[in-house]
């Protein structure tokens, strides 16, 4: 396994992360694309640190979107961050698996995603065939990660597995935050190739290793072939985490 760690909002610049990555002995960093530190790997040379990235791409950006013109454009921003990990040689990225617009009713929140699921999953596969064909001529990995789990997702995850290139992040607080719902999704695809992991409580996850109530041992033989971020928001909960996983 390898453990690394998110950019942190604290750190002004990759550098600082580096430097902390190194110092506590953490293989990756990845890199999120809503930090405009981030961004700036456009200008950036960052294979000099001697330190493998991989990174987060946008939240905002939703490939799957029901209005195809959104969906292109989305797809265009997604295209652009991927190029910039290219140059810098950077071979695994993360994509949120989108829940998409919902209405509140009277009885409720209706996903659009769930009442329009047939163009859904066609707006999803004209994405996902461009990003594989990016994935497999780069030699990269383009993995979605698991948010919240409504039924149409469950046909997403068929979409998304029959492509060479792309798998799956399971992220393990969201994961027990949603009811146990992604990783028997996830694991039947055989292609989990990127794991998120941060303790939740019952109420509130990104918490720091130990801080919660999950058993990672239920997780053992995913942890131990997989790059693992210890997606923690502080410098001091990175810390906490790195001596628990040491316990654990």
């Amino acid at each position: 396994m390898k453990y690394g760690m998110p950019s942190l909002l604290e750190f002004k610049n990759i550098l600082e992360n580096v430097e902390f990555a190194q110092k506590y002995n953490l293989k990756f960093i990845e890199l999120n694309m809503d930090l405009p530190y981030c961004l700036e790997i456009n200008k950036l040379d960052i294979t000099k640190y001697n330190m493998e990235f991989t990174m987060h791409l946008s939240e905002k950006l939703n490939v799957a979107s029901l209005n195809n013109d959104l969906r292109k454009g989305y797809l265009k921003e997604a295209i652009r961050e991927i190029k910039l990990g290219i140059k810098n040689k950077i071979k695994k990225y993360n994509l949120h698996i989108d829940s998409g617009v919902y209405f509140t009713l009277p009885n409720g929140k209706v996903y659009l995603n769930n009442e329009y699921r047939k163009l859904y999953i066609k707006n999803l596969d004209k994405s996902c065939q461009v990003l594989n064909k990016l994935a497999l001529e780069n030699n990269l990995e383009i993995n979605f990660e698991n948010t919240k789990i409504y039924p149409f997702v469950s046909d997403a995850v068929k979409v998304i597995s029959k492509y060479e290139g792309l798998g799956f992040t399971l992220d393990i607080g969201h994961n027990e935050k949603n009811g146990d719902k992604a990783y028997p999704l996830f694991k039947e695809t055989k292609k989990i190739r990127h794991i998120h992991m941060h303790d939740y409580d019952g109420d509130s996850d990104h918490l720091e290793i130990g801080k919660g109530k999950i058993n990672f041992h239920k997780y053992d033989e995913l942890l131990k072939n997989n790059y693992v971020v210890i997606e923690v928001k502080e410098k001091s909960e990175l810390i906490n985490s790195i001596d628990k996983i040491k316990e654990i």
